[in-house]
């Protein structure tokens, strides 16, 4: 534990046991009298790809970071704002979309969720991309449905290297459901491997999009197509294939 997360620990303990003796500790002038608000890291094992968003500075000037496993699983969700979730395998993805919440990674995973915090995955921690080439189109597609249902649930997929910035940016959430919702009809078939061929000399991010939006697996383009940043981002991000000729 680095010297501000301690000295957050402190601060934090001194406060919970005064508010016991009912005295009130005097506002903090660096921050405007106001708590930070509570960044939470889950991750099923201890590891360095989490250490990118525990140790940034930048969020720490605007966060409270912690992470799941130092507080032995026991963390309270209401008390965080966001939740990054790590080590983001299969079994996870399938429990969070059953609504399955077995195991201290997935429950607390399933009470951000349901409680609206702005959850986001790091793109290189689903690991069902790596499997994009290899998996059969009806098996990888069910797989994506699932995927699909958590980012519709409000969760952010998000390359590692945008996601420091996306957290700052508070990126936009899909508008609460409805209360007592009925649940939606399943679908009949699963989406198989489909491929977009394009005829295009630069591909946009719109592009990208537009395919998702049909069904489509990848996108095929001329070998001297341009690939503006913003598509090779939301391609990755997704889960697209991008091939060229």
């Amino acid at each position: 534990m680095d010297q501000t997360r301690l000295i957050d620990e402190i601060v934090s303990r001194v406060a919970a046991k005064l508010a016991e003796t009912g005295d009130v500790p005097a506002p903090c002038e660096s921050c405007g009298g106001a708590a930070k608000p509570g960044l939470l890291v889950l991750t099923q094992q201890h590891g360095e790809a989490c250490h990118a968003v525990l140790e940034s500075v930048r969020l720490q000037e605007r966060y409270r970071t912690d992470c799941a496993l130092l507080q032995d699983d026991c963390a309270d969700i209401g008390g965080y704002d966001v939740v990054v979730l790590y080590q983001f395998s299969n079994e996870v993805l399938g429990k969070l979309a059953g609504g399955v919440c077995d195991t201290p990674y997935t429950r607390l995973a399933a009470q951000a969720i349901l409680r609206g915090k702005r959850v986001y995955v790091p793109t290189e921690q689903v690991e069902l991309y790596r499997y994009a080439t290899t998996a059969p189109g009806a098996y990888y597609a069910m797989m994506r449905e699932k995927l699909d249902l958590l980012i519709a649930s409000g969760v952010t997929i998000c390359a590692q290297g945008n996601l420091e910035q996306s957290i700052l940016d508070g990126a936009a959430r899909a508008c609460a459901p409805a209360a007592c919702p009925s649940a939606p009809a399943a679908e009949k078939t699963c989406r198989a491997e489909r491929e977009l061929r394009l005829e295009k000399r630069v591909l946009t991010e719109k592009d990208v999009s537009d395919a998702l939006a049909g069904h489509f697996t990848s996108i095929r383009l001329p070998a001297k197509c341009i690939l503006t940043a913003l598509a090779q981002d939301c391609a990755k991000d997704r889960g697209i294939r991008l091939e060229r000729d």
